[in-house]
């Protein structure tokens, strides 16, 4: 859920959020970059003439 619609719902300061959602927030956005980067280094094996999934 996008911070903003978080502040709203739960009426904190956006401080408060982040101070207490830090950890967690870190952790959705390091899956997000994985998400991103696994089809991406797939990509590039396959380019070089490498196997799917090698």
């Amino acid at each position: 859920m996008h911070p903003c619609l978080l502040l709203r719902s739960s009426g904190q300061s956006i401080e408060v959020l982040f101070r207490h959602y830090a950890k967690f927030l870190y952790g959705v956005r390091e899956q997000a970059n994985r998400l991103v980067e696994q089809p991406m280094e797939e990509w590039d094996r396959v380019s070089r003439g490498e196997s799917p999934g090698e």
